[in-house]
Parts: C-alpha cells; sequence; structure tokens
C-alpha cells in the first residue's frame, strides 16, 4: 500500500516539474489540544470507537501547491500527522497527498481528476488511496456543481487484503457575498446509489478581517443486515462487529447526526488560534436510545506562504492624494482587461474597470471615506474570468477561501 501511494504521487507530480516556475505554495503547522468521546470524531482517524474518550494532541505541518495555466491548473497537498493521546493508546502517525487536475474546456466547463493516499500507523496500519474523475461547471464566478464518481482502495498491514468502494459525489459550492461561502454535497456508493449515503453542509463566514466562524452539519445513513440469534451488525455498518451465528436476517438502518462549529482568530499575518466543537449522534432501529459523543479542541495554527515567482501576479500601489481622494495603480504584465472589486463597491461584478496606462500598469481613482478596505483585482480575458494573484509586495490577508485580499488604509 505504500508503495502504491507513493507511485500515485510520482505519477500526478511528472507532467509539472518543467513548468515549476510557474508555482505558487503555501505551508502551515497545526498544532493543538482537545477530547473526544468517540475516535470518528478525531481529525485524522475516520474510525468508529467510542470504547472510552481520551485527549490528544496533535502536530500537523502541511505544504500546498497550486499552478495555472492557460487552459490546464493543478494543486498538490500533502502532510503529516503525530497524534499522542493522553490515555496511553498508541500514537497515530502518519501522513497523506492530495491531487486536484483540471482542464478548463471554455468559461463555465471544466474536467480532471483528483487522486490522493494516505497511511495511519497505531495498533492497525491503515493505508487508502483513491482516484475520481471530475467534471465541473460554473454558472458564475461565485458558484460551482461538481461531479465526481472512481474508486477507493483501503488495506491493512494485519490483514492480507484490499477493500474496494466505487463512490460518487455531487457537490455545489456558492458565494452569497463575498463574507459567506457555502458548501454541500451529496456521497454515495455507486454499487447501490440511494442506499447508503451521505450529506453535508458547511458554511463560512467573515465576521471581521480577522474573525471567521463556520458551521457543519453532516448526515449519514447505513444500511445493513442484522442477524437476530447468535449475531450482531453486519457489514455496511461502521459500529459493531460481524456476526457469525444463524438466525433471522432484517434490514436495519443506522443514522449518523454530525453538527460542528469553528472559530478561528488571525492575530497576525502568520498566527491564527482556533476553538472547536463537534457533536454526534447514533440513530439506529436496530436498538433502543440515542449514543451520544462529543469532541472539543484549541489550537495555534503557523502559516507560511512563500512567493515562488512573480510572473502573472500585480503589484498594487496606493496614494491619497486629498482627504477621500486616492488613486490606484497596479503593475500587472499580462493580456486582458483588469478589474477592481472590494468592500467600497459591495464585491459587485465584474467591478470597477482600470484604465490601461501602458503595457505594464492600470490605474483609476476612487473617492474613498476614512477607514479599511479589502479588495482583489479580477482578469477578464475573452470568456476567461479569473482572480489575479498579487505580488510579495503588495499588503494582503487570507480571504478565508484559500486565497488572500489586499488591504488598504485610508487615513
Amino acid at each position: 500500500m505504500k508503495k502504491s501511494i507513493l507511485f500515485l504521487v510520482i505519477l500526478f507530480f511528472l507532467p509539472f516539474v518543467g513548468s515549476a516556475q510557474q508555482w505558487q505554495g503555501q505551508f502551515t503547522i497545526d498544532s493543538r489540544a482537545g477530547y473526544s468521546t468517540n475516535t470518528l470524531l478525531n481529525p485524522f482517524s475516520g474510525e468508529w470507537n467510542r470504547s472510552s474518550g481520551s485527549g490528544y494532541g496533535l502536530v500537523a505541518p502541511m505544504g500546498q501547491l497550486s499552478w495555472t495555466g492557460k487552459y490546464y491548473s493543478a494543486d498538490m497537498s500533502g502532510g503529516g500527522v503525530f497524534e499522542p493521546y493522553f490515555d496511553g493508546r498508541e500514537t497515530l502517525r502518519g501522513g497523506f497527498a492530495l491531487m486536484n487536475f483540471r482542464r478548463r474546456l471554455g468559461s463555465s466547463w471544466s474536467v480532471g481528476a483528483e487522486t490522493g493516499g494516505s497511511y495511519f500507523s497505531r495498533t492497525l496500519d491503515r493505508g487508502m488511496a483513491w482516484v475520481q474523475p471530475t467534471i465541473s461547471w460554473s454558472p458564475t464566478l461565485f458558484s460551482q456543481v461538481r461531479l465526481k464518481a472512481g474508486s477507493t482502495f483501503r488495506g491493512y498491514s494485519q490483514a492480507d487484503f484490499i477493500d474496494r468502494f466505487d463512490l460518487y459525489g455531487l457537490e455545489y459550492e456558492v458565494w452569497p457575498t463575498f463574507t459567506w461561502k457555502i458548501s454541500s454535497g451529496v456521497y454515495g456508493n455507486m454499487d447501490n446509489p440511494t442506499g447508503n449515503l451521505s450529506f453535508l453542509i458547511n458554511t463560512e463566514h467573515h465576521i471581521t478581517e480577522s474573525l471567521r466562524f463556520s458551521a457543519r452539519l453532516t448526515a449519514d445513513r447505513y444500511i445493513y443486515e442484522l442477524i437476530q440469534e447468535g449475531g450482531g451488525n453486519g457489514p455496511g455498518s461502521p459500529f459493531a462487529g460481524t456476526g457469525d451465528g444463524e438466525g433471522s436476517v432484517f434490514n436495519e438502518t443506522d443514522r449518523l447526526l454530525r453538527a460542528g462549529i469553528t472559530g478561528r482568530l488571525r492575530l497576525s499575518q502568520s498566527f491564527s488560534v482556533s476553538l472547536n466543537l463537534d457533536h454526534l449522534s447514533l440513530h439506529s432501529s436496530a436498538a433502543e436510545g440515542t449514543p451520544m459523543d462529543y469532541h472539543f479542541s484549541t489550537g495555534v495554527q503557523y502559516t507560511f506562504t512563500p512567493r515562488l515567482n512573480s510572473r502573472g501576479t500585480a503589484q498594487a500601489q496606493w496614494d491619497q492624494r486629498e482627504k477621500q481622494t486616492v488613486s490606484l495603480k497596479i503593475n500587472y504584465s499580462g493580456d486582458g482587461q483588469l478589474y477592481l472589486i472590494g468592500d467600497f463597491n459591495d464585491w459587485e461584478n465584474p467591478g470597477i474597470a482600470l484604465s490601461r496606462q501602458s503595457s505594464k500598469s492600470y490605474v483609476t481613482q476612487l473617492e474613498l471615506p476614512t477607514g479599511s478596505y479589502e479588495y482583489k483585482i479580477l482578469l477578464i480575458e475573452g470568456s476567461e474570468k479569473r482572480w489575479i494573484e498579487f505580488s510579495e509586495d503588495t499588503y494582503t490577508i487570507p480571504d478565508g477561501f484559500g486565497g488572500t485580499n489586499g488591504l488598504v488604509f485610508i487615513q
């Protein structure tokens, strides 16, 4: 399994080695401490076990690279996990790698593939690898529908077998305003598309420039066979072992409901603190009662964003001429028309058109009251629309959605 995961990573990295000068990257270290009454609520465990609650610590260094060309783009991320438990259980160790490759077909459509792998070692050594072709449709710059389907392989070093799951997912993302993001999805097994299902909805909101809040709700349904005499839950349910006795067989259903909230406060360009709360309840047709579990954690995250190249980036230069009159000059080398979007125009698309001053500069003039303003630069070239990354000389802050916003203060 380790060799399979390494092969997947190398296979998808090779086509882009020659274009490494176009990459942009980010590096983070996530450190936290928490307590969970069910390992399913643990950030990296992914296994059902409510035999005992335990506190835990976590250190997870992660890196991300992204590349964008005229028709192709790719994102790759990977990291390691070191997670000791405070009750003496064996420490969880492991790592993961993910990649998303896309080929743009037009202004709204793209095709691609998602692939990745993970390996975690504790009582059992578990390896996973998956690949899913994808097709995406973006009716607007602020919304996207994505369909993906493919295979996931899971194996344990102590067992001589590998499970295969053929899964599908239908996802939808929308930004009602630039401070709100809503993501939703439905996921299932292609062998029985309407059987075992998972539903997810997640909202993210920038309350202030430094404070971000997110809330999520997940509902899972598992249908399985129950042997009445001498057995237990059969394959398909993650909550108990299999039965080996003989008796009457019934179809039963387990439903999981998970809800969680996360708050993150940015202390500086590099450091932020977070608080996470989760609740889980199990509703089973095969048992009385409603078992409930919970999880909470708090931590500190360090983020570093190196500039791997300056090609295709924009440098913003603000000049306050009078009390409320400011001018903006954008140094950008490329084709297309640039637009300014931000707090000052309620993030309306396409925004304020910038006038081309020369082959490498664009300008505009604004009347702005005293205050601070976040903004982005939009490039429209034919049917293509995309955000322009800022140069390292421009003051920026995270936008909460994987990118950055420019920030300017008007006195």
